[in-house]
């Protein structure tokens, strides 16, 4: 037992050291002259993934104002075929979906598979998401599908600029 939690620590430890290796440009297979021609930096790969918890937390904890800082002041977030723009009224999509509840709601928001690229207008990712309700004990998944997104950096930092939210057939 002890044997397997050494051999899972080591695992980890070394996944998140190909990964750093990777984001910075420096992996197998990667070319840094390449990287840097791209116009992103790694700083600006770190700062976009930023936006995911922005979003996440602010959605499952009830924080409008933090769920709303991961947009820009223009945004448009299409979803159920509904298409929310600029971010006062994704301020009040927000109240009215947490129906004037805060705090923890039971659910988590998962994001894998970032794949982010630079674009004419900043960069443009695509990103699968997972929803989990875990207020049971015993997390059940209720939803998933995928982010089609455009960013661009504002004063303030990267912004989601325009979120499509494509759920899986189900």
């Amino acid at each position: 037992m002890k044997k397997m939690r050494i051999g899972t620590a080591v695992t980890l430890i070394c996944a998140g050291i190909i990964f750093g290796w990777v984001m910075a440009g420096q992996g197998p297979g990667t070319n840094v002259t390449e990287a840097a021609s791209n116009g992103l930096t790694a700083q600006d790969y770190a700062d976009i993934q930023q936006l995911y918890w922005r979003y996440n937390q602010g959605a499952d904890f009830r924080d409008g104002a933090l769920f709303v800082s991961a947009f820009s002041d223009d945004a448009r977030f299409t979803a159920g075929g509904q298409t929310i723009v600029g971010q006062d009224d994704l301020t009040a999509w927000r109240v009215q979906r947490d129906e004037g509840k805060t705090g923890d709601n039971g659910r988590r928001h998962w994001n894998s598979s970032y794949r982010i690229t630079q674009s004419a207008g900043g960069a443009e990712g695509l990103v699968y998401w997972m929803l989990i309700d875990v207020s049971s004990g015993a997390p059940q998944q209720l939803a998933s599908g995928y982010y089609e997104d455009e960013y661009e950096k504002t004063s303030s930092g990267w912004r989601i600029k325009q979120r499509i939210l494509r759920p899986d057939a189900g």
